[in-house]
């Protein structure tokens, strides 16, 4: 302030139009009750408040809202005094030219304060005289507020006024927590709400997919099941159309076994076949290499390589069904003694009868061959039916042939 009045360093930004129009009206009131030619009586000192006792009660929370709120209302009213005291500066600056206020002062407060004085009829010093008794009041009232909490700097201070400030800062430090916490979490409640109906669709998309894919694979399984089904019908019509095919085979085995036996049984006494002299197996051996050639004939469209390796173990079965036939008569004639005309049978002969006797291999082998001829895609099975030879000698006769009975 100007005029040598005692200030104190305090800086105020806040606005307080409706407390300076309180202190022009309190102003007004004083200058009705004191006219212009009236001197005031002598002003004392403004009271102050009591020092607050320095102990561990004063910083209670609602003790320092309620002081803190006090130091916000005289820092404003302290702010309109000084504004008040900067437009009574630029007027007497001025010499009470209401031009040279407009033109110098850009926000017009001179111009406005000098207006309002002429409006009162007031002088300029004895507003200067009260503006400068009510900002020295003012800055009392400053200084009285601010005592309590000069303790706070103070070294002499005992420590439990420090403690005590110092608990009140954490618990008011806690409590912005708590508030900022608070905050934070209305604000997760909210976004959690806002996005409710966003996870409620992502439930219900997951829902319809896994819906999906459960009748998906029902209707797979039924799907599976029905084909099952159907299997199981066409393999039962199946083994009822095998049936009568099944009971021939095993007929056509039984027939095999009992020949096996008969032909045993008359190996035993020393009889031959007729059907195992030299032409019929002459004639076998033709029949079968006529089959080889039509064979060949129809595999001629086949790869080279296919034809080498087929013809190069063919090769190497004959060889080793020779070697295999030669052992086995060498070891029959050894323990079998059999006849002088048995003994001197070709390999193959003997190798086609007496093999599979002897030897496993041998006995699949003659195994398949059967099983070729009692095939539905064979061609060794004869359309019609067929007679059986001569039997040769009535031994062979009454084995096979039934004497009525009388």
């Amino acid at each position: 302030f100007s005029d040598g009045y005692i200030t104190s360093g305090v800086s105020f930004s806040a606005n307080s139009a409706p407390l300076r129009e309180e202190i022009n009206t309190q102003f007004r009131l004083f200058f009705k009750m004191n006219p212009a030619n009236y001197q005031p009586p002598f002003q004392w000192a403004p009271m102050l408040p009591p020092d607050p006792p320095r102990c561990g009660v004063f910083w209670n929370t609602n003790n320092i809202t309620d002081q803190l709120k006090q130091l916000q209302d005289t820092l404003n009213l302290a702010k309109s005094m000084e504004k008040e005291l900067e437009a009574l500066r630029m007027i007497k600056d001025a010499k009470g030219s209401m031009e040279i206020l407009e033109q110098g002062s850009g926000s017009g407060s001179g111009a406005e304060c000098l207006r309002y004085l002429q409006g009162v009829k007031m002088d300029l010093e004895q507003q200067e005289t009260l503006s400068a008794e009510a900002a020295n009041s003012l800055m009392a009232t400053l200084r009285a507020q601010l005592e309590p909490f000069r303790f706070v700097v103070d070294e002499n201070t005992p420590w439990e006024e420090k403690s005590a400030a110092v608990r009140l800062a954490c618990k008011m430090k806690k409590s912005k927590r708590n508030k900022l916490w608070k905050k934070r979490k209305r604000r997760c409640a909210a976004e959690m709400r806002a996005k409710e109906p966003e996870r409620f669709e992502q439930a219900d998309r997951e829902a319809d997919e896994w819906r999906e894919k459960e009748m998906a694979k029902d209707m797979a399984n039924r799907k599976v099941d029905e084909m099952k089904a159907v299997e199981k019908v066409k393999a039962k019509r199946e083994r009822r159309r095998l049936e009568p095919e099944l009971e021939l085979a095993l007929i056509v085995e039984e027939m095999q076994e009992l020949r096996s036996l008969r032909i045993e049984k008359l190996k035993k006494q020393g009889h031959f076949l007729p059907e195992e002299d030299d032409k019929f197996f002459e004639s076998v051996r033709a029949a079968v290499e006529q089959e080889e050639n039509q064979g060949q004939s129809l595999t001629n469209t086949e790869a080279e390589e296919k034809e080498d390796t087929s013809l190069i173990t063919s090769n190497k079965i004959n060889q080793d069904t020779d070697k295999q036939v030669n052992t086995i008569a060498a070891s029959c004639e050894k323990t079998m003694e059999a006849p002088e005309i048995v003994s001197n049978l070709p390999a193959e002969f003997y190798h086609y009868y007496y093999g599979s006797s002897l030897d496993m291999g041998r006995l699949i082998e003659t195994r398949r061959e059967w099983d070729a001829y009692l095939s539905h895609a064979g061609s060794r099975i004869p359309g019609h039916w067929v007679h059986p030879s001569q039997p040769a000698n009535e031994i062979w006769a009454s084995c096979l042939v039934k004497s009525p009975k009388k």
